[in-house]
């Protein structure tokens, strides 16, 4: 069997140490098929053969050029029949057998080289050619059984351009190939034209069918996950929403105790004292009742003011994000009794409103995580500005948040009401919260341009 993948080595090898020695001309006797008396031309017997092949290319083209292989075997009468096709994937170095009747039938899938071999011969003359004994040139044929007495070949096209040969062997010296024979086999190589046009259209569009249903599974794989992602999302946002609903309740009860216990029993006192002092009709009021009384305005004073500063503090607004925060880490340093590390660049100017307020809430909540549940006796918050970014890192040497916490928030992008809170703060400003944790400490980086809070003056969701 001759096998399609022949070396380049070794075919210069047959070019340059046979055909030094067998010239091509020695084995060609084209001349022949004129000189030998033909057999009288079967028209009818022609005409049915083409008309099988159609409706086989009609019914069957997967199965075309074999069928036009057998079809050659008839009419010609001769032993062994087939068709050679010049390879697409390497640029036509080669020729390949797809399909052969006869008694070659076994070497189906075998080949030749290009440059040298019968068919790109036959190619390069542009006309059918008549062979004898071509393994006398072609060594490369000297092991292939039955040995080859006649070999008629002919070239076919596509689109002006030759794509390969049809041939009929005969390996017996008492067949003997002549005009009629020519003849026969150009009829049927313009029919395989059609035929490899044709299953050269089915293979492209088989091509693009695969293609087209490779992208179509792709894409329903991508929209699954992508529903799957926004089902999760929006539930983690439902999730969310009756968490701040939830939190805001909370928050009011806590704010209405503690306006009750702090402000409302000042006042209860400083009432209490006035009407003592209203009593006493025309009698000078006691010193100490006066003293206490105006005690009792300075607490409700003090506790108004802190109030005041817990729900926006006036340095905020006045001084900047950075004398805020400054205040706000001392005063967590002293009531958590954490050791609290804050890094600002130097001269550092005032930013956007809102980013200067989205920053201020991300610390404090940051901060608050901390206290409530890492477990680290240190925090380290650091502000750095470039060219295009505004980032706050919060770093903490606590015990780390769980692994399942962490995937849930690398999903959905929610993990609670604080973190999901500081992500949406982000997001509305264009930029992008990222959270490290491992059992050494936790990171979070909220980094957010600083062209974004200009623009989102006056407009974010979280105003206070």
């Amino acid at each position: 069997m001759i096998k399609s993948d022949v070396s380049e080595h070794g075919q210069d090898t047959h070019h340059s140490a046979s055909s030094a020695h067998v010239s091509l001309e020695s084995i060609l006797c084209t001349e022949e098929l004129r000189r030998r008396p033909s057999r009288t031309a079967d028209y009818k017997r022609e005409t049915i053969a083409l008309a099988t092949l159609s409706n086989a290319l009609a019914d069957s083209p997967r199965t075309i050029l074999q069928t036009l292989a057998e079809t050659i075997l008839e009419v010609a009468r001769c032993d062994s029949a087939g068709l050679s096709l010049l390879t697409t994937e390497d640029g036509g170095k080669r020729f390949h057998w797809p399909a052969i009747a006869g008694q070659w039938k076994p070497h189906i899938g075998g080949g030749t080289p290009r440059n040298f071999g019968p068919c790109g011969d036959v190619l390069d003359r542009g006309a059918p050619l008549l062979f004898r004994h071509f393994e006398r040139r072609y060594t490369y044929f000297q092991p292939v059984s039955p040995p080859v007495e006649e070999c008629l070949l002919v070239p076919f096209y596509v689109d002006g351009k030759a794509v390969g040969t049809i041939w009929a062997i005969a390996h017996d010296e008492r067949r003997k190939f002549d005009a009629e024979d020519e003849r026969l086999m150009s009829s049927l190589g313009k029919f395989a034209s059609s035929a490899c046009q044709t299953v050269a259209a089915l293979d492209a569009l088989k091509f693009e069918i695969g293609h087209r249903e490779r992208a179509e599974a792709a894409l329903r794989l991508s929209n699954a996950r992508l529903e799957t992602l926004i089902e999760k999302r929006t539930g983690a946002l439902r999730r969310l929403a009756v968490s701040l609903l939830q939190s805001q309740d909370e928050e009011r009860r806590r704010f209405a105790r503690n306006l009750h216990d702090s402000i409302g029993q000042h006042l209860i006192a400083l009432k209490m004292n006035l009407d003592a002092l209203s009593g006493l009709g025309k009698q000078p009021p006691r010193r100490e009742l006066l003293a206490e009384c105006l005690s009792t305005v300075n607490e409700c004073l003090r506790e108004t003011r802190t109030i005041s500063y817990l729900l926006h503090p006036p340095l905020l607004d006045e001084a900047g994000f950075e004398s805020a925060a400054r205040w706000y880490v001392d005063g967590f340093a002293q009531r958590g009794g954490i050791q609290a590390k804050l890094n600002f660049p130097d001269n550092m100017d005032r930013l956007p409103r809102p980013m200067e307020l989205a920053l201020f809430r991300i610390l404090q909540e940051s901060l608050t995580n901390v206290h409530r549940h890492s477990g680290s006796l240190t925090v380290e918050i650091e502000v750095a500005i470039d060219a295009e970014m505004v980032t706050l890192a919060v770093r903490d040497a606590g015990r780390g948040i769980p692994e399942q916490v962490l995937e849930h928030f690398r999903e959905t992008g929610l993990a609670g009401i604080g973190l999901g809170g500081m992500r949406e703060r982000v997001t509305d400003l264009g930029g992008e919260l990222r959270l490290q944790s491992d059992s050494t400490g936790t990171l979070l980086l909220a980094m957010i341009p600083k062209s974004a809070g200009s623009s989102k003056a006056g407009n974010s969701v979280f105003t206070a």
